[in-house]
């Protein structure tokens, strides 16, 4: 048992390590593009983008993904990480559904998210 938490502790470390070594990468990335997206589906994505205001400066995060139990609607949430500014009440989470057919937006109540 402990030789299986101590490789369990060694597997832990390698992926920490491995995150800080990528990051910079990742910082680099951004500031040269702007934006990072994660999956090429609209309905299904993880995007990271610059927020370069007068009032303030940092990293969004919109991260959009299929509602369950409703195939036709996404729920979309943005979240802002501000190193300058207030992010307090800027992050928002929505709900946005499309009709099967034609594709166009259907209006959508507040309680659609469940």
């Amino acid at each position: 048992m402990k030789r299986w938490l101590r490789r369990l502790g060694y597997l832990l470390f390698v992926i920490v390590w491995l995150m800080v070594m990528c990051f910079p990468t990742f910082a680099f990335t951004l500031a040269m593009r702007g934006q990072l997206q994660l999956g090429s589906n609209p309905g299904n994505h993880l995007r990271f983008f610059l927020v370069q205001e007068e009032q303030a400066d940092g990293i969004g995060v919109e991260w959009a993904r299929p509602l369950l139990g409703q195939p036709d609607c996404t729920k979309t949430s943005i979240s802002y990480l501000f190193w300058e500014g207030d992010a307090a009440n800027q992050n928002v989470s929505f709900c946005q559904c499309v009709d099967p057919q034609t594709k166009a937006p259907l209006p959508t109540d507040d309680n659609s998210c469940g």
